[in-house]
């Protein structure tokens, strides 16, 4: 598995990565809060795309793993959160952290986080991850 994919967004079980700079990544209703009742997952890359400056998107790559385990994410606590994806992905908030009540060492997965140090930090907190069929870390 590539080591520069990097985490950008979660939902539920699932985790998704990408290879484009986080200021790159992209997805429905990413600057909208709450995240949780409207963002969408990444777009995938195709030809003519564009970033938010009018440039050309280089091609970047996703993929998602599920994973499980004692860790929350920012609308844990919130009826409607006041995060967006992009204020996520900005660093305002971890995307998974350790579960408020849960005893064992304190985690915080921060977006941008590679793929390697996710599953890492992941199995620290006493979760798991679980990937395709055929992949490996």
């Amino acid at each position: 598995m590539n080591a520069n994919f990097r985490l950008c967004y979660v939902d539920g079980p699932w985790a998704w990565f990408t290879t484009a700079e986080l200021k790159d990544q992209w997805g429905d209703d990413w600057n909208d809060a709450p995240y949780e009742h409207n963002a969408e997952q990444p777009y995938a890359w195709r030809e003519g795309m564009k970033c938010r400056d009018g440039s050309d998107k280089p091609p970047y790559e996703l993929f998602r793993v599920a994973w499980n385990g004692p860790l929350e994410t920012p609308d844990e606590w919130h009826s409607n959160s006041p995060y967006s994806v992009e204020d996520i992905n900005a660093g305002a908030v971890a995307w998974l952290a350790t579960a408020r009540y849960a005893s064992g060492p304190k985690i915080a997965i921060q977006a941008g986080t590679l793929f390697p140090d996710f599953v890492r930090l992941v199995e620290a907190a006493g979760g798991t991850v679980y990937l395709p069929a055929g992949t490996s870390t």
